[in-house]
């Protein structure tokens, strides 16, 4: 949220600066959950399916924030404020995407369909006007 107030509030660089990553154990510890024991617990527990791909997904989340802070930081130093925006609104829709992706991983979604299911799809008898609605309705769930 910070790197998306520079444009605006260039003083806070320093607060975005002192940002650095933190493990999903450490962020539970150092927090007020009331659960956080138990929630540091359950992940060391976690199948490796899920805590692989989350995980990666952290790390490209991470190094997304330090290389977006090196770049806005120089923008920031060199008054270009253009360059600055040009950063701000190129991390955001990338950031957007990695949040969207451990969540997926974190709920359990999975947006992808099997390839029987869409194989079977094109196999099935299509009404008059060209379309089987429930195959496409499946297409979306």
């Amino acid at each position: 949220m910070l790197l998306d107030m520079l444009p605006d509030m260039p003083d806070c660089l320093e607060d975005v600066q002192e940002w650095s990553p933190k493990s999903y154990q450490n962020h539970f510890r150092d927090s007020a959950f009331a659960a956080r024991d138990l929630a540091v617990e359950a992940y060391d527990h976690s199948p490796a399916e899920y805590r692989v791909p989350f995980e990666s997904t952290v790390q490209q989340m991470d190094q997304l924030v330090l290389e977006t802070v090196s770049k806005v930081s120089d923008a920031i130093n060199n008054s270009q404020s253009d360059k600055l925006i040009e950063l701000v609104n190129a991390y955001r829709p990338k950031m957007e995407k990695l949040i969207e992706d451990c969540g997926a991983i974190i709920n359990g979604a999975r947006g992808v369909a099997q390839q029987q299911d869409i194989d079977s799809y094109f196999s099935e008898e299509i009404d008059e006007s060209g379309l089987d609605q429930g195959a496409i309705d499946d297409l979306f769930n």
